[in-house]
């Protein structure tokens, strides 16, 4: 098989199961020690703090998941469109 069929089957075609395995984010200095992990998988209701992009200083609860695009929405970041009205922003 060709490596991008092969990578294709990994990532685009995975199972909700793999996918939702997928989606992890790094731990601080001092959890990878108590843990002894480097990255843990991401649920709702967790906090979680934003190194990247201009969303950099928030932090807050995971409030939902996004398996299709794998990025979550924090609670408190939301974005005003031209009718005032509030929608979330998904980070990777």
């Amino acid at each position: 098989m060709k490596p991008t069929k092969m990578r294709n089957k990994r990532i685009y075609r995975a199972l909700n199961q793999v996918v939702n395995k997928q989606i992890s984010a790094p731990l601080s200095k001092d959890l990878r020690k108590k843990y002894s992990r480097r990255s843990v998988r991401i649920m709702v209701d967790e906090t979680a703090k934003v190194l990247r992009r201009e969303y950099k200083t928030d932090a807050g609860k995971d409030s939902k998941i996004w398996t299709k695009n794998n990025s979550i929405a924090i609670e408190g970041n939301k974005k005003t469109k031209l009718k005032e009205d509030k929608i979330n922003v998904y980070i990777q």
